[in-house]
């Protein structure tokens, strides 16, 4: 009952989705939690939406139960079902910069190495400094990691692209991480500039 309740705002409405669901979890019904975020975060049909409230209208987009139902999916080991999650979050437009890590970090561990820096890259187009800073400096230091000086080229151009407009005071780091890149497998002149 609480759940159909006309809340005042689609946040207070998804606080109280995540109390039910981490309820459910506390009774180790993760099935149950899991169906409960899939059914909160479907997104209501025109003719539903009509007897619904702004709340319960925009639930869909709520960051915090797209978050909770990765981490459920995740620990769940459905690779499928946790890729459709961040899928749909990038669909939406309602990633953060940590849901961008976290989907990286997944498509990591299970050796999607190609579609892990994808997962940068739409992180990276979606943000801007400072928020992409993070994405940025995860995703230069993953990349040099896996390929070191084989993909030179593509590397100079990510780096290229995280300073073409990085603000003064953040772009330490990026210059850093760079110059260490072209010292170890570039040019020494590129490293000096």
């Amino acid at each position: 009952r609480a759940v159909q309740a006309p809340l005042r705002s689609a946040d207070e409405l998804a606080a109280l989705w995540a109390e039910y669901a981490e309820l459910e979890l506390r009774h180790a019904h993760a099935v149950e939690a899991r169906g409960l975020l899939q059914r909160a975060l479907a997104v209501p049909s025109a003719r539903k939406a009509a007897g619904l409230s702004e709340a319960q209208r925009r639930l869909h987009k709520s960051t915090r139960l797209w978050g909770l139902l990765a981490d459920l999916e995740e620990a769940a080991a459905d690779l499928p079902a946790a890729r459709a999650v961040y899928e749909r979050v990038f669909e939406l437009r309602v990633a953060t910069p940590q849901l961008v890590l976290n989907y990286a970090r997944l498509l990591e561990e299970h050796r999607f190495f190609e579609d892990s820096f994808k997962a940068y890259e739409r992180g990276v187009q979606m943000f801007n400094y400072p928020h992409v800073l993070d994405i940025w400096v995860v995703y230069l230091h993953k990349f040099v990691a896996r390929y070191g000086g084989r993909k030179l080229e593509r590397a100079r151009d990510l780096f290229e692209q995280a300073l073409e407009k990085v603000p003064a005071r953040d772009a330490k780091i990026l210059l850093l991480m760079y110059a260490d890149l072209e010292e170890r497998h570039g040019l020494a002149r590129h490293a000096m500039a």
